[in-house]
Order: C-alpha cells, then structure tokens, then sequence
C-alpha cells in the first residue's frame, strides 16, 4: 500500500495558526481504526492539546503520535483520515516547518512508511519574494582576481593572456599540502604545484620577513596586544615579476593561504574568461580575524568520516581556521567513548522502538552514527594539514537527553517531569543531585582533552530549560545545600549552571585547556570572562554586552550567521526564521563591529550550521553556499574593502559539498 501525507497551515486567530494532516491511500484502501500515525516536525503538537478527529498519544521533542484513527475507509479521492491541530508550538513560516517523516504503527506493531509531503498553506500567500541578491553583476566594475576572500591590497600592473600551466616550488612538502588540497577539490588532470623546474611552469620563491618589517610592508593587524589568544601573524605577500612569484611571511598557515591564492586565480582564470592571472603587480593580505570558524552540528543529522574530511578541504579553500564540531545533542552522541560505550551503542541511533525516537526527518528504520576515536584522529590530522583547529564541543548540562537514554545511572528517578527546552525535550538536562553526573563530567572530558590537540574546549551552556531540574529529589536536595533555589524554593536552573560551568572551566584549566561557551554559560558568574571566551549567537547587541563585561567575544549572531535561517520570506524556502532571514547578500553585507565592541574584545567570527532540516545534500549545499564564503571574507576584509557586487562575481568559484556516494 502507499501512503501519503499532506499538511496544510491554516491561518487563524490564534498566534500560531492551525495545522491539517490528511492521509490518504489508493481508493477504497482501508486501514484498521487502532492504527496510530507517528510523525517528525519541527513545529509541534503543545501538551494537552486537544486534535479535532484524532487523539495526542505521544510526543518525544519533534516526535508526535496521534490516533487512533477514525474514518478509516478511503472514497474515490483516496482520503483515508485527517485529523486538525489547532494551536501550535509556533507560527510556521515556511515550508520546512511541518511533517518530514512520518509512518502508520499497527495493531500488531508493524509499521508502514508514509510519504510526506512538504507543509503548505491552506490558502496562497503572498509574499515579496527577496530581490536584492538579483541585482545585475556590473561587470565593467569587477576585478579580474578570481580571489576569494578578496586581498586587502592588490595593485596589478599587468596580467598574463594565458594564466600559467603550474608553478615550481622547491619546497615538496608544501607543493604536497596544496596539490593534494587541489587535487580533492577540482580532481585536476596534473598537479599545480611541483617541485622539479619545467619550462613551462611560473617559479614561485619563498621569503620570510622578521617581525620589525611588518611596518614596512604596511599589514593590517588586530587585537595586538596578545598574540597567543588573538592574532598570529598569518599576513603574506605575493609580488608578480613574467618569470617568478615571491611569496613573503614569516608563518607556515601563511604560506599555505599565499599557495592557495595562487591556485584560485590560476584556476578561476583557466575556467572563466572574466578572470586573469596577474603577470606584474602585489598582493598583500592579512585576515581581519585571529578566529575564523565555522561551526557543524552533527547530531541531528548524521554526517561521517568522509564528509567532515571533504568540508574541511572547503575550510581550507576559503581559509577559515576553525571547525567548531557540535558533536553532542539530544538527537544523538556523535563521538566513542572508551569509558561509557553505551553513549554510542545506544546515544547514537534513532527510530521506533529505539530509546531515541525518530528526529528531524529520520524514519522508522535504525538511523545513526558516530565518529570513533580513530576516526577523529584522522578528521584532526586532514585539519592541521589545513592549518585548521578542530574545536570539540560536549553540550552540557542542557541538550543532554541521548546522554540520558544511553546512561540509566544520569537519571533520578524521582525526577517525574522537570521544565522542557525549548526544542521541546523534557528533562534533557545533567542532574548536578547525582553523584554520577559529577564523575560523568570528569571522565568525559578528560576523554576529550587526551584526543584533541585544541587548546579550545566547547562546553555549551545553552538553552537550559527555566524548571530544568524541578521535581528531582536529588537536585532540590543539592541546590538546597549550596542555596541555589529561587524565590519559590525551587531549583535554580541558572545558578546551578553556573557551578557546573565553573567546575568544568576549572577541570579544562588543570590540562592547560580553555573552556569556550554559548553566551547563557556567562550568566550568574558561569564562565569567567579572565579565562573563557563566549560566543555570542541570539543577537549581534548581546556580543557588545559580554565585551563589556570584559569577556573575549566571537560573534555568530542568528540574524547574520546562522545558515539554517531561510534566505528569504518566501514560503518555498527552506529554514528556519526565529533571527529573521538572511540572504546571502545580508550575510555578506552585516557588519560585526560597528563600533560599539570595546577594542580588542572581538577574537572573531563564526558561522553556525545547524541541521534539523539540512535532511539531503542538495538541501546542505543550498543553505550554506555562497553564504559560507560570505562570512570568509568578512573574516579577512575590513568593510570599507567588501563590495557585493565583487562577490556575487567569484563567490559561484567556490567549491560545494560533492553528492553523496557513501
């Protein structure tokens, strides 16, 4: 048999609107009226609430059970049952925003697939659909430098006719770490780089300035004053002579980013007419930021060895120097532990009858993974390769339910129903009551230090829910000892936070380790700001604050740089829009200090990709290109340099994710 389900908004008086599921099967089909609908979707059946033709049985975050079905006879139109929600956990807004996955769970406890089709108004909505990423390209205006991000000076005499065949090196190491970059991204016939001289190749010299020339040479710095938290030196500069290049630095990332400058202008000369090789001239670059990242969720989507080692090579391209690996969530831990296999037998698998129920598009079937230690050894020698930082982050003491699910021993069983988060989780949350909790947080991160070289360790600290801890025995019990109730004598779901933020703060810092967290974990005295630098996401202004309090800020604001937001207010956009929509030209174009960020407290920039509905690879590549290489070069180039219409020019020479064949 085959089922399809469709899902209408309808638009009423209430904030969120009315949600129509109608399931529909071949005519006359008939289905047995104990059967239950199970289903995944971002937007969400509230507790307690009452459906029109159908009964709320179950709900695990944005997984929903309703039955039993009545009506179960299909007419000639196929329609089997439909059932109306009438308030809604939100508003959607867009398409993504109803049922992703969905199959009928019989009698017998068989289960049969169910096609979903993507949400829809009830009725056409009209909307404006964004215009300003339309503009036409002027391309008189445009700089034959396929180069991106854009250098921070570039005077060009002269350009070749035909850009060069390759280039000689003597240095083989190098030649190595660039062809094999190459080679990966574009599958070339030869290698760009070789390190034995041929007629035909442009000599390319390498020269290292000491420290008192930087005046000379006119680089930009930022954040001066402390080199080792702030910025290295990773500036370069390329002189074009007919026979030879000379590339100076003092820095080894450096002269990676100066051979790949080379390789992008040789490249997007050889494939687009509107781009030269520069045959006479200079380019100077030095990046505007020490940090720039790009953080990954992979716990709501499963992505493996392979796909993190082809994203960095795109790191790398666009020359960010940090991935920020969101390895832990409610929907599933993505990393071996020697000490508590179970996080990983269990933790990382979802579907019916799993301890973790179907998320974000994920069916019935056993759908999971995980990355194992040696695997990301692997992921973490491909970075350094790269000159990229592999920041981990284990989100504590919120977004924990996998963790939950996989360790009995997390759990208090007197806890009946605590506050729930706001993806909908109810007590997600690491019970600081528990002994276990403590020993927990010990042994996984000391795990974490011993694996990865960082000296940056994400902890998390967000969206904790306000009642996170209410009704456990052994949390009002702990809170109560160390005076963290509220003024209703409940837990205090902040303050107890903040002591579990500081003794991780201080367990990173006994292994020489820095402790990095969401902006929440700087609430109540949290994360220090002497020690611990926090990332600013729910808004730009919130950054400004921090810095004020004397915390070192990375901004990853939602409005701008989180690229799970829709890039328009179409309906047919993919994403999500809690920040507003952010097309890529509003990426490209929002400014992260305008001026208000005391001096020296902004380390840098980040863009955070977030995967609930990044459910194909066609879906990846649409929301997070171009307008990942939108935040590359607001990382490097100061905003007086940054023109749009540039962009729009070389931004399609940028390499996406390649279709999935593993």
């Amino acid at each position: 048999m085959t089922w399809m389900l469709q899902s209408q908004w309808i638009e009423k008086s209430t904030n969120t609107g009315a949600m129509r599921l109608t399931l529909s099967g071949e005519p006359d089909s008939q289905l047995e009226s104990t059967a239950r609908l199970a289903f995944t979707s971002i937007t969400r059946i509230p507790p307690e609430t009452e459906l029109e033709n159908g009964c709320f049985v179950a709900r695990t975050a944005n997984y929903h059970e309703i039955g039993p079905l009545t009506d179960c006879e299909a007419g000639e139109d196929g329609v089997v049952w439909s059932v109306t929600i009438p308030r809604l956990s939100h508003k959607p807004s867009h398409c993504t925003d109803g049922p992703s996955c969905a199959y009928l769970i019989h009698d017998d406890g068989s289960i049969e697939l169910v096609t979903c089709e993507p949400l829809q108004p009830a009725k056409a909505i009209e909307v404006a659909k964004t215009c300003a990423d339309q503009e036409p390209i002027r391309i008189s205006k445009i700089s034959p430098l396929g180069l991106l991000p854009a250098p921070e000076v570039a005077r060009i005499e002269d350009w070749f006719e035909q850009e060069p065949r390759g280039f000689f090196l003597s240095d083989t190491a190098l030649c190595r770490r660039a062809n094999d970059l190459i080679e990966r991204l574009f599958a070339l016939e030869s290698s760009l780089f070789s390190d034995q001289p041929a007629p035909d190749l442009l000599e390319v010299n390498l020269g290292y300035y000491e420290q008192d020339e930087e005046e000379e040479l006119n680089f930009v710095f930022s954040n001066e004053e402390d080199e080792e938290d702030h910025q290295k030196d990773t500036s370069f500069l390329l002189d074009f002579s007919e026979d030879h290049i000379l590339i100076t630095t003092n820095d080894g990332e450096a002269c990676l980013y100066a051979l790949i400058a080379l390789a992008q202008m040789a490249i997007s000369a050889r494939d687009n007419d509107q781009f030269a090789f520069p045959k006479v001239g200079m380019i100077i670059d030095s990046p505007r930021f020490a940090w720039r990242g790009m953080h990954l969720d992979v716990s709501r989507q499963v992505y493996d060895k392979q796909d993190i080692l082809d994203f960095l090579d795109i790191l790398a391209w666009n020359r960010f120097n940090r991935l920020h690996l969101h390895l832990t969530d409610d929907e599933g831990w993505r990393l071996e532990s020697k000490a508590y296999p179970r996080l990983t037998e269990i933790g990382a698998w979802r579907g019916h009858e799993l301890s973790l129920k179907p998320q974000h598009g994920s069916g019935p079937e056993r759908h999971g993974g995980f990355f194992t230690q040696q695997d990301m050894r692997e992921i973490i020698a491909r970075a350094s390769e790269l000159e990229i930082v592999v920041v981990p982050e284990i989100d504590i003491p919120g977004h924990c339910h996998a963790a939950l699910m996989a360790l009995p021993e997390l759990v208090d069983p007197s806890a009946m129903q605590g506050g729930a988060s706001v993806q909908g989780y109810v007590n997600n949350a690491l019970n600081p009551g528990l002994a276990a909790t403590w020993k927990f947080l010990d042994t996984i991160f000391e795990e974490l230090v011993e694996l990865f070289p960082s000296k940056w360790i994400h902890v998390g600290g967000d969206e904790v829910a306000e009642q996170a801890w209410n009704g456990s025995g052994a949390a009002m019990s702990w809170a109560k000892a160390k005076s963290l109730l509220d003024e209703d004598g409940n837990p205090d779901s902040k303050k107890m936070q903040a002591v579990i933020m500081r003794y991780i703060e201080k367990l990173l810092a006994k292994h020489e380790k820095t402790a990095i967290g969401w902006e929440e974990a700087a609430k109540e005295q949290g994360l220090s700001p002497e020690k611990s630098p926090i990332m600013a996401w729910l808004k730009a202004e919130n950054g400004v604050d921090l810095a004020t309090q004397d915390y070192d800020v990375i901004l990853c604001p939602g409005e701008a740089y989180y690229l799970d937001m829709a890039q328009s207010d179409n309906w047919d956009e993919p994403g999500l829009s809690w920040a507003g929509i952010s097309s890529a030209k509003q990426t490209y174009e929002f400014e992260p200090d305008a001026g208000e960020m005391p001096k020296g407290k902004l380390l840098g920039i980040q863009g955070c990709i977030w995967s609930e509905n990044l459910t194909s690879r066609a879906r990846f590549n649409h929301m997070v290109f171009p307008r990942l290489s939108a935040i590359a070069e607001s990382a490097w180039s100061d905003p007086e340099k940054k023109d749009w219409s540039s962009f729009k020019a070389r931004m399609d020479l940028m390499p996406i994710m390649p279709a999935k064949e593993h």
